[in-house]
């Protein structure tokens, strides 16, 4: 892996989003990655709907960034466009009934070991 591919960080919010708030949820969500996809170090973005499975997260999204500067200021900018509009992110999400789950990640190296094929 390249040492730029090392330095990136990738941060995944999951959310249980009760069907009822999933129109104005989404409409946020959109807002939000338009305000962050016009960020410096700004790399991608993915919002995806679970179709199936027992988890009770049903929407996840995952936004990639050059680094760990590149971060912060993509959350301050939220914050400030959150700030000018009014938007109370807690309190919509309490109104709502969401619940979220955030978490960082780096990418990683998997080595992939060859087994010995017995003759």
């Amino acid at each position: 892996m390249s040492d730029i591919h090392s330095k990136r960080v990738i941060r995944i919010n999951r959310f249980s989003v009760p069907a009822n708030a999933r129109h104005d949820f989404m409409a946020l969500v959109e807002k939000t990655h338009d305000i962050i996809r016009a960020q410096p170090g700004f790399v991608d973005d993915m919002i995806l709907d679970q179709r199936s499975g027992p988890s009770a997260f049903n929407l996840v999204t995952i936004l990639q960034f050059e680094d760990e500067y590149a971060l912060q200021p993509a959350i301050a900018a939220v914050a400030q466009a959150d700030a000018q509009a009014g938007i109370d992110r807690q309190a919509l999400s309490r109104e709502w009934g969401v619940e979220t789950e955030i978490a960082f990640y780096h990418p990683t190296v998997r080595e992939l070991r060859t087994a010995a094929i017995p003759a």
